[in-house]
């Protein structure tokens, strides 16, 4: 990639969140913490309906749902 477009990507990526469960709940708390917030949205992506499923899965028992 030239610089500018690393540049235009890796700002696409701020704010993404990923990793075990324990890493996203981690990062989940942080942004409450900072922002205030009492809920937060949440968007996945994926051609891999396995793996969506397996991601809601892992959203719910961070939500304790």
């Amino acid at each position: 990639m030239a610089p500018k477009e690393r540049e235009l990507y890796e700002g696409a990526l701020a704010g993404h969140v990923h990793g075990t469960e324990d890493r996203v709940a981690d990062r989940f708390a942080d942004i409450a913490a900072t922002t205030g917030a009492d809920e937060l949205l949440v968007t996945t992506s994926t051609y891999d309906r396995t793996a969506l499923l397996d991601s809601y899965a892992r959203l719910a028992r961070i939500a304790g749902l």
